[in-house]
């Protein structure tokens, strides 16, 4: 989304409620140049748990070969 300077002074609020809420960067402008970009934040310890908890999963035996999987799931349409 692109913003002028003169609606984040009147708006600043919803803009940023409009932010956090789809997850857009907004880009501000003044006097047509970007001056600035508001992004929603992303806190890095997130990523860091969900990869540990990926790291931490046992392996689950298959029985099936991969080929055989794949064609049973050819046979349902997946």
């Amino acid at each position: 989304m692109r913003v002028t300077m003169v609606d984040l002074n009147k708006k600043a609020n919803a803009i940023i409620n409009q932010v956090a809420e789809t997850g857009e960067t907004t880009i501000v402008y003044k006097h047509g140049e970007p001056i600035a970009e508001i992004r929603p934040y992303h806190d890095p310890s997130s990523a860091n748990k969900a990869l540990e908890f990926l790291l931490n999963l046992e392996p689950v035996p298959v029985a099936d070969s991969p080929e055989s999987i794949l064609e049973q799931g050819r046979r349902r349409g997946i």
